[in-house]
């Protein structure tokens, strides 16, 4: 390893100073029972302080050789008198997490004088000394008598000892200025500032963002038209291959191209293993699944899906036959689906990439200079209002006169980092948070670490970026050492493991460490050392990571098939190895030195990432080290294969974190119970007959367990477990008391109660919930209610005593059987004003709703299946009284008998939902009333509904700030409305009375969908034409509704063949010239006897903007009827047997380029005369088993592209064979038959 330069900061500084911090506070709180010469090393230890401080300050600040023995030494005494505080708490009873007391007795104590500013928070009180017993220290009881402290006395001596030797060694030692940024007040404040702007902008990269989405919307590379497309990305580290393809990951039309979308960070060599393929899983479920075979569900969830997969970060490719097994998984996607790979080597690109690559170069001065300035001065400015400048960076020194004093300084630092946008990103976001401070940054930019360029390989901005981080910041990123570059990170996860190795810790005692060690990672996050990939996964850059081991040091290794000697002073294991003979080996565990010198004594976390495949050896190795790592803390043992857990699993006394998810085991060793300190237990994703340990209840510690309903429901005594924080799901039933819940206050998240109904109304007492003040979110689930219930009452009287707590803000109730809700939800507006999301689910029997509309900061409300409500009666208090004052969010959804929803006198001036943004109501089909919609609606979707008009827009002035954001830029109040859906509402007759008449308002609306209304008519003179915003129209199967006027807008029309039938438009409207995209459907209120009158109009042949057309079980259209489409480019025709009977001629598609024919299972042949069409380029024939045969013409010779899939066996044969049909295709660049690319001649593929 190389050495580290010698200002980069020693990552364990805070760790040092909060193990010595706690030792002289328990060494303080025992002072009774101490004998003199623990006495002394006290006293001692206490004279030290100030120099302690001192050396750990310059130490943080990079002033020290962190190669030195006195160092090292310290650090070795802290990592034991960590250890002997444990086992002292283990004695005594004490509770586990002992920076945590400290913390909390530091609060209401002085502190010492100490240059060391950012750990002041672990100092002991002030006014507490070993020679006068003084101070807030209040003797402890005896204990002497039942607890051995020679564990204490030897601490307190090595620790005495390597802070006198560390103190004198460095006596001399000034501290130089520190970077750090504390994690308090104004640091916090720019945290939250720097949150708010937007990480996924890009810089100097429009013109590839935009090539790139050439290539998504009209590449005509011929794997990714007929099937799968590989677009790689490459350049050299650092360059911004990542951010750029996350950027069109999130683009829009990314997400309007591809219905499945994965992120799957590879980081390395290309394997297809079980990690990558279960982040391709979690991407496309939401969740990592316990699915025995991914293949298979991938294949099933991806079948006639486009998808866009990105692999980021690969290496090399070490198996060809790999890719081509991944290739073979995503095979039943639908064509045009894009994997986008990003790589540093142009070898790995030229092997896999279907696409030109994309190689990306260091930024133009301008571009670099408007990013660096965005992170670090929080600019959102546009270029023309940036200072730029010159093409080169010497073109700068003439514009500095322009500048202010801290741009010249940024722009002299912005000189040094070559362009690469990672350096500017982390070191930006590192001043930003200086940002006033002018001698700060002129110090950044004088630092020797700029004279040697890539210490370690690592750029020197990364450096000085690491430099800038709170002491806490830099020892949880140096603990990031411990994953493989390919770790997909869960904060929570993450976190969890910070806490059990101690290296959380603040003054703030009314926080969890759990919430501190929170907001730590999302500063990491700000400050750019880790990056979001979606769904609460992120994920560290390869540069980062690399610095991320620098710092660590030899304390982190892993051993992998090529790794060397493990070191003696190693702390934390990785084991990356399957191979378990190199694993005995790298472990010593063959040749068994004294266990006191054993490194694995000292071992404080050992992760596994290998498959052991179920191996009885590795059951051994895993004994042998659980005997001797008597000093571990975190222990992951997930995705190993494993079907039992060895008994010596009880010897790691010191544990704090066991990961054992994703095997398979069925059992658990009661030997476990043993482990005292245990905070985390994850046992998901394992044998769902897993049943917990009988003694599991003693572990009294435990904060966190992640395990199945089953499981849980299996802990007799789950009351013991009060310190948990983490329940998921209680099941009421067996041993599952709902009683145990009143113990259970610690509780926080979502937390789900299921299976009330086997509860005994006896058994409950009321505001049994109170105490569950942390909270967040909680469900009360019933068994689904048919109606029928027996006891009414009883659902009743349980419901009324599971009142929660006013701080809760999420509450779902489902499958209550009650009539009327309890006395806590009718005085919602007091007992529930925090709530911002309720939802009312399958309540049978209930015949009114709560008045929901008076809780001040509800958000989103959902009620669904409640079929005894016949109406909602939202009565305001006063005549100018809000109702649902801050709702977003509304879905009324199965209320099969509700007939109206009454909102009081038509002439009060009281407004509802005003700041309403969706409103989704679906089968409520006897619905025919409902109040008029607010301006701020953005979206609106009617799904079978009563309704015989549609609601109109409320144009009452908003009175609150956010929907104040509904007026038009003339000052005239208008509708955000942009979505309107009204499907299968066969009462709705007439639109004249609807919001669809007052178009003066609807200036937003985009996107317009009328379908299955079998009675509506429009009557409305104009027709749609005053809506001049609306792109997409959709009219389909409404047989009695003829809509002849739209605004020139319109570029996309989906309309049915009844609409056809009516006689669609006269020639030559407008509308005809507008649209660009055409779809009609085949609708049942049609008859084949109608042909000739469809046949007659003239507008179908003179649609002469429409470039693709697209007809879907047509049953009266012919081609024939379209004989002018001049600007056609796509036709695709699906399930249309007869769309080309009676063909003669294809010469007047002169522009077609692209035919589709699917799903014609009657189409005996191909038309003969496909080889007339000039420009095409591609056809796919899918599903047309009656087709034997190519036409006898052949094909035109312009095709390059050509798709066979599921027709017959004979029409494939013949394609195959020399002597039929492969002469035709002799010459098409890229055939697929079946989904499979076959070899054409002069064309390896």
């Amino acid at each position: 390893m190389l050495p580290l330069p010698s200002t980069a900061g020693w990552s364990a500084s805070a760790f040092v100073a909060a193990v010595f911090a706690r030792l002289i506070r328990k060494g303080l709180d025992l002072l009774p029972e101490l004998d003199e010469a623990a006495t002394g090393h006290l006293r001692r230890l206490q004279g030290l302080l100030p120099s302690v401080w001192r050396v750990l300050d310059a130490a943080d600040a990079g002033a020290i050789d962190l190669a030195g023995r006195a160092v090292q030494d310290l650090l070795d005494a802290a990592y034991a008198a960590a250890d002997a505080l444990d086992d002292l708490d283990s004695a005594t009873g004490a509770a586990a997490g002992g920076a945590v007391h400290a913390a909390e007795e530091v609060r209401h104590a002085g502190k010492p004088r100490s240059p060391l500013r950012f750990l002041l928070c672990f100092s002991p009180p002030r006014n507490a000394t070993a020679a006068g017993h003084g101070g807030s220290s209040k003797p402890s009881s005896k204990i002497s008598s039942v607890v051995d402290l020679q564990m204490l006395r030897e601490a307190l001596e090595a620790m005495a000892q390597a802070a006198y030797k560390c103190a004198s060694m460095y006596e001399h030692v000034t501290p130089p200025k520190n970077y750090a940024t504390a994690m308090a007040g104004q640091a916090e404040d720019a945290a939250r500032e720097a949150a708010e702007h937007d990480d996924d902008d890009i810089f100097g990269r429009e013109a590839e963002v935009e090539q790139i989405l050439q290539e998504v919307r009209f590449g005509d590379d011929p794997h990714y038209r007929l099937g799968i497309g590989v677009l790689p990305v490459a350049g050299d580290a650092g360059v911004g291959k990542t951010a750029l393809v996350r950027f069109v990951f999130h683009h829009e039309v990314a997400m309007a191209e591809f219905a499945v979308r994965m992120w799957v960070h590879v980081s390395g060599a290309f394997r297809l293993r079980k990690q990558l393929m279960d982040q391709m899983v979690h991407a496309v479920a939401g969740q990592y699944r316990d699915d025995d075979d991914a293949r298979e569900f991938l294949q099933k969830e991806l079948a006639g899906k486009r998808f866009l997969l990105v692999l980021d970060g690969i290496t090399e490719i070490v198996d060809n036959h790999q890719w081509g097994d991944l290739i073979e998984v995503l095979r039943p996607a639908a064509r045009r689906s894009l994997i986008m790979v990003t790589t540093e080597s142009e070898t790995v690109a030229a092997a896999i990439g279907t696409m030109p690559t994309l190689t990306l170069g260091p930024l133009g001065s301008d571009d670099y200079w408007k990013m660096f300035k965005h992170f670090a001065f929080g600019s959102t400015e546009d270029t023309e209002e940036c200072t730029l400048l010159g093409d080169d960076w010497e073109d700068a020194e003439g514009d500095e006169e322009r500048l202010s004093p801290m741009e010249q300084i940024a722009s002299e630092i912005a000189k040094k980092m070559d362009s690469l946008p990672l350096p500017a990103q982390a070191i930006g976001r590192a001043l930003y948070f200086r940002r006033d401070d002018e001698d700060h940054w002129r110090s950044v930019l004088e630092d020797k670490l700029w004279e040697n360029q890539d210490v370690c390989e690592i750029s020197p901005a990364l450096w000085l970026s690491y430099r800038h981080l709170d002491p806490r910041l830099k020892q949880c990123f140096a603990y990031c050492a411990v994953f493989p570059d390919d770790y997909v990170f869960r904060k929570e996860e993450l976190v969890n493991m910070w806490v059990s190795q101690g290296l959380i810790y603040s003054d703030r005692v009314a926080m969890r460490l759990e919430d501190i060690g929170g907001e730590f990672f999302d500063e990491l996050v700000h400050r750019c050392f880790f990056y979001s990939i979606g769904s609460n996964r992120y994920v560290i850059h390869k540069s980062m990571q690399e610095l991320a081991r620098a710092v660590a040091m030899s304390r982190f290794f892993m051993i992998t098939e090529t790794s060397g000697d493990v070191p003696q002073e190693v702390r934390h294991l990785t084991i990356r190895t399957s191979n378990l003979s190199k694993l005995k080996s790298d472990l010593a565990l063959e040749i068994l030195p004294s266990p006191d010198h054993h490194f694995l004594q000292r071992v404080r976390t050992i992760l596994f990432h290998a498959d052991f495949s179920e191996s009885d050896d590795f059951l051994d190795i895993l004994g042998n080290i659980f005997s001797m790592a008597k000093s571990m803390r975190v222990l992951g043992l997930s995705c190993a294969s494993l079907t039992y857990l060895p008994p010596e699993i009880g010897q790691l006394r010191r544990l704090r974190y066991l990961n054992l998810s994703g095997n398979k085991m069925i059992d658990l060793p009661e030997t476990l119970c043993l482990l005292y300190h245990l905070q985390v237990l994850d046992v998901s994703r394992n044998s769902p007959s897993l049943h917990p340990p009988n003694g599991i209840t003693s572990l009294i510690h435990l904060r966190h367990l992640y395990a199945t309903e089953v499981f849980l429901s299996s802990i007799g005594d789950i009351k013991s477990l009060s310190n948990l924080q983490q329940l998921d799901v209680f099941c009421v039933g067996g041993s599952m008391q709902i009683d145990t819940l009143r113990r259970m206050t610690q509780l926080r998240g979502k937390f789900s109660i299921r299976d009330l109904r086997q509860v005994d109304a006896s058994e409950v007492s009321k505001g049994m919930l109170k105490g569950m003040q942390y909270l967040n979110a909680l469900q009360l689930s019933w068994n689904i209610c048919d109606g029928q219930t027996k006891d009414v009452s009883k659902d009743e009287d349980v419901l009324e005593c599971l009142q929660p707590h006013d701080n809760l803000r999420n509450l779902e109730i489902m499958g209550y059987g009650g009539v009327k809700f309890p006395s806590w939800l009718i005085k919602a507006s007091s007992s529930l004003s925090n709530v911002t999301s309720m939802y009312l689910i399958d309540c049978m029997n209930c015949k009114t709703l709560p008045p929901l509309h008076v809780l001040p900061s509800l958000e989103v409300l959902e009620i669904r299946r409640m079929p005894s409500v016949s109406k909602v009666s939202v009565i305001p208090q006063r005549s100018d009284h809000e109702l649902f004052p801050k709702l977003k969010r509304l879905v009324f959804e199965g209320m099969t008998h509700c007939t109206e929803w009454l909102t009081g006198k038509s002439k009060s001036r009281s407004t509802t939902f005003p700041c309403l943004c969706e409103l989704e109501i679906r089968n409520c089909p006897k619905l025919t009333n409902f109040p008029d919609i607010p301006l701020s609606l953005i979206a609106m979707i009617l799904e079978n509904v009563g309704l015989h008009t549609l609601p109109r827009i409320s144009d009452k002035q908003p009175s609150t700030e956010e929907a104040l954001e509904a007026t038009s830029k003339n000052g005239r109040w208008t509708s955000r409305l942009t979505t309107l859906r009204v499907h299968q509402c066969h009462g709705l007759r007439s639109l004249a009375t609807s919001l669809l008449q007052q178009q003066h308002l609807l200036k937003s609306l985009e996107f317009l969908s009328i379908m299955n209304c079998d009675n509506v008519i429009c009557d409305i003179p104009d027709g749609f034409k005053d809506l001049t915003a609306l792109r997409e129209v959709s009219l389909y199967d409404c047989p009695k509704m003829l809509v002849d006027k739209f605004h020139t807008s319109v570029r996309t029309m989906e309309i049915s063949e009844c609409f056809v039938s009516q006689g669609g438009w006269v020639d030559e409207d407008p509308i005809l010239f507008s649209v660009w995209n055409l779809k009609i459907t085949g609708c049942s209120h049609v008859r084949s006897d109608q042909v000739s009158k469809i046949d007659q109009l003239d507008w179908l042949s003179s649609l002469l903007n429409v470039c693709n057309l697209h007809l879907e079980n047509t049953l009266l259209l012919r081609l024939t009827m379209f004989n002018q489409l001049p600007s056609l480019e796509i036709l695709e025709i699906d399930g249309c047997d007869t769309f080309f009977a009676d063909l003669s001629d294809f010469a007047w598609l002169e522009r077609l380029q692209v035919l589709s024919i699917r799903n014609c299972r009657e189409m005996c042949r191909l038309p003969e005369n496909l080889c007339t069409l000039p420009m095409l380029e591609e056809l796919c024939v899918e599903n047309c088993p009656a087709i034997e045969a190519l036409p006898d013409n052949g094909l035109p010779p312009s095709l390059k592209r050509l798709s066979i899939c599921n027709c017959g066996p004979r029409l494939i044969e013949r394609c195959l064979d020399d002597e039929l049909d492969r002469p035709k295709i002799a010459l098409i660049a890229v055939v697929y038959i079946d989904g499979q690319c076959i070899q054409t001649k002069g064309v390896d593929m």
